[in-house]
């Protein structure tokens, strides 16, 4: 004979198992450690180098080396911030609340190019190379905040 205990479905059975699965599936974009203080002018910093080899435009002699080790640089942190965040954040099954962070990083990107070609262009080179870094700066430090408030708010979601 089978009890009833048995045959009875439990309700909240399935509710719990699809929310330990979205726990699971958004661990990789919420569970990670704070970003390091350094990571937004060390970005910063990379973009103004790559700005001030396109605004001076020196000869190959000079900016091959540099996009080599700008290159070196890029392959480098990559494999760094995966190993330290187990996943690069993407869109691409990220939970709702980081959508909007993401996207914001996105527009971020177009507001710093529409802002700085003009003013490499017209400006001092110099004036391009500042403008990039600050804008670049604040603008990483402003999605770093975005993004934790974010995955602060799928952490509560999910708990």
């Amino acid at each position: 004979m089978v009890s009833n205990m048995e045959t009875t479905p439990d309700p909240n059975a399935a509710r719990d198992t699809l929310r330990a699965a979205e726990r699971a599936a958004a661990a990789p974009f919420v569970d990670y450690p704070p970003t390091p203080v350094w990571y937004p002018p060390a970005l910063g910093g990379w973009f103004a180098i790559l700005s001030a080899i396109m605004v001076y435009r020196p000869g190959p002699a000079v900016s091959v080396p540099l996009l080599v080790v700008l290159i070196a640089l890029v392959g480098a942190f990559m494999a760094w911030h995966s190993r330290v965040r187990g996943t690069l954040p993407t869109l691409t099954g990220a939970p709702k609340e980081l959508h909007r962070p993401m996207y914001g990083y996105a527009a971020g990107v177009v507001v710093i190019v529409a802002v700085v070609v003009p003013v490499g262009l017209f400006a001092p080179p110099i004036a391009a190379v500042i403008a990039t870094f600050v804008l670049v700066t604040i603008g990483i430090a402003a999605y770093e905040r975005a993004y934790f408030r974010a995955a602060q708010a799928v952490k509560e979601r999910l708990a």
